[in-house]
């Protein structure tokens, strides 16, 4: 019995976290990858070290711009996208969709923002795993909101020159917690 109403109350949390916060986290964890080139610039001046950057800069345009189609086709064909939600796509036609229906939900004229690429690395000459800080930006927004702000994974792999995305992968940064009695700074 007590088994039972465990599982009601977890099936329950479940469903009111996927209708409240599942749409606004999927929307922002999804569109960290869709970052503007507004990041930092710390390349080492190496040729593929530019080309990655430059990869995270044409997807984030083109979702800013509403190509979603754009965005997708940077995927390999069985690349994956994990949202900050959880929810997990894979393939370039799944993730063109998801997209869509996230700019559907978005106020008209937000935008997606790198705000710092803080990690560049190649651990083989054909594979690239970047990190990188970002936020949503809301209109009239010129800065992202502690809550809209997360970090970013992207590993891309280079087939036939030119650099793709096998996975990419957002998470919330969450705001700072305060002990009690503390003061924002």
């Amino acid at each position: 019995m007590k088994l039972e109403r465990v599982e009601a109350k977890t099936e329950s949390s479940e469903i009111h976290r996927s209708k409240i916060f599942g749409p606004f986290m999927a929307i922002i964890v999804t569109l960290a990858f869709l970052s503007s080139a507004k990041a930092a610039d710390t390349s080492s001046g190496d040729p593929n070290d530019a080309a990655i950057r430059e990869l995270s800069a044409r997807m984030a345009e083109a979702y800013n711009k509403g190509d979603v189609s754009g965005v997708a086709a940077n995927f390999t064909p069985d690349g994956h996208l994990i949202s900050g939600d959880g929810t997990h796509l894979h393939t370039p036609a799944g993730i063109e969709h998801y997209l869509a229906d996230l700019r559907a939900k978005l106020p008209k004229g937000s935008r997606f923002v790198i705000t710092a690429v803080t990690d560049v690395r190649f651990p083989t000459p054909d594979v690239a795993v970047v990190t990188s800080e970002d936020g949503w930006l809301f209109p009239g927004e010129t800065t992202s909101s502690e809550k809209n702000k997360g970090i970013q994974s992207l590993v891309a792999v280079r087939h036939e020159g030119t650099w793709r995305v096998v996975l990419l992968e957002r998470t919330w940064r969450c705001p700072p917690q305060r002990l009690p009695g503390s003061q924002p700074n």
